[in-house]
């Protein structure tokens, strides 16, 4: 009879393990739309990248329109950018002109601009030279060229939300140090991470930090597999044309949906991910981890089971175990 008790003990106690492994497990830089539309400005491309020898320059040439029925004058202004505290990979422009400036100074490399003025329904097409001094240090150089109206004030959130501006990521060859490495892999849910999933949709987080001195592009294939080896789900990582970047000494966390798992059963599920990110060395990053899909109504089903096993061995006990007892007392 111990026995029975202690194998039906043993049996709760490891189905409050597999439910508790929900509580504690758990194992981008520029976003931007084709056009971009401020005040009834529109400028193109949204975003540019380029590779720029010491001593060399590149001529960009960004596209403005005016689609109002009025005519509109606009002031170019250039500013740095950094990575912003939040890991959706927006950047944070340096609107303060006495703020400290990075040490790859953007500005610097791009001169003064001509303000622009547009008759109803123009486009205008302006030149802007980035020249990279000889003595430049290497790495990233990263900016934005804005157009704001000519009365509006910078400095203040005014003239940020009134702009339109295009994002320049400038690469200087040299010393440079591509690398990446995982903070996290792990299975979500409405942004929150989980290692235990009682029903909906599984979405994967993908944390990424970069601790080169140069931004990178990860790409890379993650799969699903199912408790016995069948890959019921895989995506391409940052898939994006173009893929997202992720900035120097800052944290990317990319998150993609999936389906729900086939077959529709509960089970633990392993994710498995493959990414690089190097442009020459041909590093790769390969992690794993894990999470438990059980529905609801299995959950129902093996409280109901627990409850009828527990029961079944107290009616042992006081029902025929007792008789039992007696009977032995009465002989």
């Amino acid at each position: 009879m111990r026995g029975i008790f202690r194998r039906c003990a043993a049996f709760v106690a490891a189905c409050a393990v597999l439910v508790g492994l929900g509580v504690g497990m758990g194992l981008g830089v520029v976003r931007a739309q084709n056009n971009q539309a401020g005040n009834g400005f529109r400028i193109s491309p949204v975003r540019s990248e380029y590779t720029i020898d010491k001593g060399a320059s590149e001529t960009m040439v960004v596209t403005l329109e005016n689609p109002t029925a009025g005519p509109i004058s606009a002031k170019a202004v250039t500013n740095n950018f950094i990575a912003s505290d939040k890991e959706d990979g927006e950047p944070r422009l340096i609107l303060d002109e006495s703020a400290q400036q990075p040490a790859n100074n953007f500005k610097s490399l791009v001169g003064p601009l001509p303000d622009v003025v547009l008759k109803p329904g123009q486009k205008r097409e302006i030149s802007v030279t980035i020249n990279v001094p000889k003595d430049a240090n290497s790495g990233g150089y990263y900016g934005a060229i804005r157009f704001v109206p000519s009365d509006g004030r910078e400095g203040g959130n005014v003239a940020l939300t009134a702009s339109v501006g295009s994002i320049v990521l400038v690469r200087v060859p040299g010393n440079l140090t591509e690398k990446l490495s995982l903070v996290q892999l792990a299975a979500s849910q409405q942004g929150k991470t989980k290692s235990f999933i009682t029903g909906g949709d599984v979405s994967i987080a993908t944390r990424l930090k970069n601790v080169g001195n140069i931004h990178v592009q990860p790409f890379g294939k993650v799969q699903v597999k199912g408790m016995f080896g069948k890959v019921v789900a895989e995506y391409e990582l940052n898939s994006t044309d173009p893929r997202a970047n992720i900035l120097p000494n800052s944290i990317r966390r990319f998150e993609d949906g999936v389906a729900k798992p086939k077959p529709f059963w509960f089970g633990r599920y392993t994710v498995t991910a493959n990414i690089g990110y190097s442009q020459g060395s041909g590093d790769f990053i390969t992690a794993k981890s894990s999470f438990w899909y059980l529905p609801t109504w299995f959950l129902i089903l093996l409280l109901i089971l627990i409850a009828a096993i527990v029961g079944a061995v107290f009616w042992f006990r006081s029902g025929r175990g007792g008789g039992r007892s007696r009977r032995i007392r009465k002989y």
